[in-house]
C-alpha cells in the first residue's frame, strides 16, 4: 500500500527516503546513546527538524519512522518496500485527547477516549484516514490529499474532540486545504465519492434551494457597537435583506442578495429610519459595513454549502464555491 502524507515528504514507500530524513535517522543514532527515552528523542526532532528543512507538525511521524525503521549500522540508504516498517500500519497507539492532533497532522493510528484515528479503504481500495467520535461519527477524513472536516458538530464533547484533533491550524492559509462537509457527503467520501463528486453535490444542492430561499421572509444582520471609547464606537444597525436568487452559469455559484433597508439599532431592536446609508446619512455607516455583516450570517447559513473551511467574519477564500452580489434597494 502507498500512503501520501500532506506535505509530500515521503512520496512513495517503495523509495528510499529522502536524505535530509537519512541525515536525521543518523544525528538520532549518535543522540540515542545518550537520549534513553521516546520523551527525550522526541524533543531532539522538534529542535531540529526546522533546520533540516523538514515539515513542522510531524515530529512525532518521524519519530515513530527512526524507531520502527532503526538501524544500527545507519545504513538508512539500503531500506526498501521489502523491509520498510511504515508507521500508518501500525494498531493505534493511545493518547490522551488533548494530545491527538499531534497523530492526525501526519495521519498516524491512534486511540483516544471516545477518539480514534485509522486507515481504512472506499469501495475502489482508494485508502484514507479517518478521525471517529465515539466510534461512529466521521469528523475528519484525509483522501487523495485533501482534509475534510464535517460541518455538523453533534454535541459539545465532539466540538471538544474536533478542537483537539484538528489537523489544520486555524492560523494557517487555510485556502482549499480543508473542506466542509455534511455528514451525508462524509459518508459518500468514505463509500466511494471523490472530490468532484461532493463539488458537485454541493452546487446542485444549493441550487436546489433558490426557491425556498425567494419564499422566506426577510433575515436580519446585525451590526453591535462593542468598543468601550465613544469615540471608537461603531454606528449600530440592523440590515433586511432576502436572497433574491443563485446563478449557476459559471464556476462559482453568485448568490444574489436583495438588501431592502438598514436601521437604527436602539435598544436592540430595529427602528424605522429616514437616514439613507446609500448617501451617507448614517454616520459612519458604509454600503462595505452592510455588506459584511450580511455576508457574515449568510456564510453561517449557508456553512455547508461554501466548500473550504473559512474564517466566519472575513472574506470567503478564492477556493469557495459561493460569491456574493448584492443589490440595494432603498431609496
Amino acid at each position: 500500500m502507498k500512503y501520501k502524507i500532506s506535505n509530500r515528504l515521503f512520496e512513495q514507500f517503495d523509495k528510499v527516503l529522502e536524505p535530509k530524513v537519512i541525515k536525521l535517522f543518523k544525528f538520532l543514532n549518535e543522540e540515542k546513546k545518550k537520549h534513553k527515552t521516546r520523551a527525550k528523542l522526541l524533543d531532539v526532532i522538534k529542535n531540529v527538524s526546522q533546520y533540516m528543512g523538514l515539515p513542522e507538525g510531524h515530529e512525532l511521524y518521524l519519530l515513530e519512522l527512526y524507531l520502527l525503521n532503526y538501524r544500527k549500522d545507519g545504513d538508512y540508504k539500503n531500506l526498501t518496500k521489502e523491509n520498510f516498517v511504515d508507521p500508518r500500519k501500525m494498531k493505534g497507539k493511545w493518547t490522551s485527547n488533548t494530545k491527538a492532533n499531534s497523530y492526525t497532522i501526519a495521519q498516524l493510528p491512534f486511540k483516544g477516549t471516545n477518539l480514534e484515528g485509522f486507515w481504512s479503504f472506499d469501495d475502489n481500495r482508494t485508502p484514507y484516514y479517518i478521525v471517529k467520535s465515539y466510534g461512529w461519527y466521521p469528523i475528519y477524513i484525509y483522501k487523495n490529499d485533501r482534509w475534510y472536516e464535517v460541518a455538523e458538530h453533534y454535541s459539545s464533547s465532539t466540538g471538544r474532540q474536533m478542537s483537539n484533533s484538528n489537523p489544520v491550524a486555524w492560523n494557517e492559509n487555510l485556502d482549499g486545504k480543508v473542506f466542509l462537509l455534511t455528514k451525508e457527503e462524509m459518508k459518500t467520501l468514505q463509500r466511494d465519492g471523490t472530490h468532484d463528486d461532493i463539488i458537485r453535490n454541493k452546487k446542485k444542492s444549493l441550487k436546489s434551494k433558490e426557491s425556498e430561499f425567494q419564499n422566506k421572509r426577510m433575515s436580519s444582520a446585525k451590526q453591535y457597537s462593542w468598543a468601550w471609547d465613544e469615540e471608537m464606537q461603531n454606528t449600530p444597525f440592523i440590515a433586511k435583506f432576502k436572497i433574491n436568487s443563485i446563478d449557476d452559469s459559471s464556476d462559482k455559484l453568485k448568490v444574489i442578495v436583495d438588501i431592502y433597508d438598514v436601521l437604527d439599532l436602539v435598544g436592540g431592536k430595529g427602528q424605522k429610519t429616514t437616514k439613507n446609508y446609500l448617501k451617507g446619512e448614517m454616520g459612519d455607516v458604509t454600503i462595505q459595513d452592510v455588506e459584511k455583516v450580511v455576508k457574515t450570517k449568510l456564510n453561517g447559513q449557508l456553512r455547508s454549502f461554501i466548500g473550504p473551511r473559512y474564517t466566519y467574519n472575513k472574506e470567503l477564500p478564492q477556493s469557495s464555491l459561493i460569491e456574493y452580489e448584492f443589490n440595494h434597494l432603498k431609496k
